[in-house]
């Protein structure tokens, strides 16, 4: 009878620790496909990203060009005005001119002259930037064409990234399958309801040394016993998550990473 009541002890005892390693599992295998779905994910984020930082690249370099067509017109009126003033120089040298004329004359070459240095001086800030402008111009389309050849690379990773990611999520998605199948109802209801509630995906903690992991609050030193046995499935009282003790779960982890890990 004794004989009976131990070996159907062991087999609650084992069922449960074989629970406990299944739904850890399970966790293991999500967070896994998680990070692989953000890999698939991300890239349309970042080419969106760089389609947006690509024009604006090109709206600035626009900017420029426009900004470096606008000096020339100055330079042209200045030609002009040198001509303008060349001609009144030689009005000057002609003696049969009143003394009223002259002075009109040398009042307007003053004037004209004063501001033809003005715009000298304007003309020779705008070179100037005209030159700045021109250097940043060939700076930025460096830097484009060289964002765009990394990009082109990136690309080329991704979808062979991607590639080798397929079937492994086709491989991890067998496997929750069968998990799913062997564990408790009541249990994966559980797990289920607080990965929707937790954005991390961490339903079941490891405890250590009575602190879990995550919440770090002290559990009694009975349940903490009543853990490490495997007798039953223990929940953590203010978050509702399922407790594992970390020595199983160290064991799990060693043995998924040659599942997980085996491929990038």
């Amino acid at each position: 009878m004794n004989k009976k009541y131990n070996n159907n002890n062991n087999k609650k005892n084992s069922s449960i620790e074989s629970q406990l390693k299944d739904i850890y599992r399970l966790q293991l295998i999500h967070l896994r496909l998680k990070y692989f779905n953000y890999i698939i994910n991300i890239f349309p984020v970042f080419v969106i990203s760089f389609i947006f930082f690509l024009k604006q690249k090109k709206r600035y370099l626009f900017f420029l060009t426009q900004r470096l067509k606008k000096p020339t017109k100055l330079i042209r009126s200045n030609y002009k005005l040198k001509i303008y003033k060349n001609k009144l120089i030689k009005l000057l040298k002609i003696k049969s001119l009143t003394k009223q004329k002259l002075k009109k004359l040398e009042m307007d070459i003053e004037y004209n002259s004063m501001d033809f240095m003005l715009k000298k001086i304007k003309t020779f800030r705008k070179k100037k930037h005209l030159l700045i402008n021109s250097s940043k111009i060939k700076q930025i389309k460096k830097y484009i064409r060289i964002k765009e050849l990394l990009f082109k690379t990136k690309i080329i990773n991704y979808k062979q990234k991607t590639e080798k990611i397929k079937p492994n999520i086709i491989f991890l998605k067998e496997m929750e399958n069968n998990l799913k199948k062997q564990i408790n109802k009541n249990l994966l209801k559980r797990y289920q309801q607080i990965t929707y509630i937790f954005p991390s995906g961490i339903a079941v903690v490891p405890v250590y040394k009575k602190i879990p992991f995550g919440t770090y609050i002290l559990i009694t030193q009975p349940k903490y016993y009543e853990l490490l046995e495997r007798k039953k499935i223990m929940i953590e009282e203010i978050s509702g998550r399922i407790l594992i003790d970390f020595y199983l779960a160290n064991k799990e982890n060693n043995k998924m990473k040659k599942i997980l890990f085996n491929f990038s």
